[in-house]
């Protein structure tokens, strides 16, 4: 049995303003979704990247026809035929990196290629082209030095925040291909917190048991909504010279959680975006680091993108000789690190494919129990990372 496997650790094609508008719109139902299924099958920290996670399916679409294809599409809120989903992408992809500002936002794609295997060569120009991905042949039966290559290269691209995403007992002979995404983001605060009021406090990780955290103080103008259909509050505060930002939703209730995330879709975020407004504010939030490392085979099934993983994918459009090729598994890794100074984060998204054979009167925001949080680009809305904090080891 042959394997392929695809890893995302993320002339100039324009798309129309309405085309990207339908990209940026599914991409945020998209990442609604997925955390929707990452949260269910977890009990304690999420991060993630669906931003990440889209950019590898985007990149897979386009070597799928028929059902398998329209699956994907379906899933992941596209429309449009396979150029014009992969033009929306380059444009989209240009758009972040321009409203990035000065936070650093590195998006990297490569496929590492079986040696000699034929790979299809407009599979490789669109690659190349609309995902500025790289390609690198290696010999997967040499499976420990070529998963060391592979993670060098996630490493590289993510500041050495993910380590370790390829095992090298998911390599083998019989492998094909792999296509990684890696991506990485690091941004200041507009409005710093002050270090040395940050002090230890307590966490509610239950209605009456606590851990102790350094909980960071501010007080600003910051963007605040109160949300009683929610149960619950935001916080978005902003990266310097940015369009970036990073938005909290803190239940009311110290167990509130869970009832939160059901109710919290794409809508409600919208929702939540229109109803923020400046605010004087009090705010305290607990310096954290989150690593999450899961298999989203299940969650994408879950989201109705089944027949990638089946016998009847049609994936043949990744190779000349059209074989039949199916995925194994879709792995993703994340890591993000909030503190004084600003937030950290970084991403990468593995496909495995086989072919068959207060000082002044203010509003408080504490955050001294389990919250959601998410980094956007405010302009697109975007989401590049979404999470939880719900523990302290």
């Amino acid at each position: 049995m042959l394997r392929l496997v695809i890893a995302f650790a993320v002339c100039s094609i324009v798309a129309s303003v309405d085309q990207t508008n339908d990209l940026t719109k599914g991409i945020f139902s998209f990442a609604s979704d997925l955390y929707q299924e990452c949260a269910k099958s977890t009990q304690g920290n999420v991060i993630i990247s669906p931003f990440s996670v889209s950019n590898a399916l985007v990149l897979l679409s386009q070597a799928t026809n028929g059902s398998t294809f329209d699956e994907l599409k379906k899933g992941l809120h596209l429309s449009g035929d396979k150029a014009a989903i992969a033009n929306q992408f380059y444009e989209h992809y240009g758009s972040l990196q321009r409203g990035a500002g000065k936070a650093t936002l590195s998006i990297a794609n490569q496929i590492y290629l079986q040696q000699d295997y034929p790979i299809n060569k407009n599979f490789q120009e669109v690659a190349a082209q609309q995902f500025l991905s790289g390609i690198e042949s290696v010999n997967f039966a040499n499976k420990d030095e070529t998963a060391q290559k592979i993670n060098r290269f996630v490493e590289n691209k993510t500041n050495k925040r993910i380590t370790n995403l390829i095992k090298s007992d998911s390599l083998s002979a019989d492998s094909r291909v792999i296509l990684v995404n890696a991506i990485h983001f690091k941004a200041e605060w507009k409005d710093k917190f002050y270090e040395d009021s940050t002090r230890k406090g307590n966490f509610y990780i239950s209605e009456t048991e606590t851990v102790p955290v350094d909980l960071m103080y501010n007080e600003e103008w910051f963007s605040y909504a109160d949300l009683p259909d929610l149960d619950a509050t935001a916080l978005k505060m902003e990266y310097a010279e940015s369009n970036f930002s990073a938005l909290f939703v803190l239940p009311n209730s110290r167990t509130g959680l869970s009832a939160l995330e059901t109710k919290l879709n794409s809508d409600s975020l919208n929702s939540i975006t229109d109803k923020l407004s400046e605010q004087k504010l009090e705010v305290w939030i607990p310096k954290f680091t989150v690593e999450y490392e899961t298999s989203l085979n299940d969650a994408l099934k879950n989201l109705g993108i089944n027949e990638i993983f089946a016998s009847n994918a049609n994936l043949r459009g990744l190779s000349e000789t059209g074989d039949a090729l199916q995925v194994s598994d879709v792995v993703h890794k994340a890591f993000i690190t909030v503190s004084e100074g600003g937030s950290e984060a970084a991403a990468a998204t593995g496909v495995k494919i086989v072919l068959l054979s207060g000082s002044f009167n203010a509003l408080k925001f504490r955050a001294d129990h389990n919250f959601m949080y998410y980094i956007w680009d405010n302009n697109s809305k975007t989401i590049v990372f979404s999470g939880r904090v719900v523990n302290f080891n």
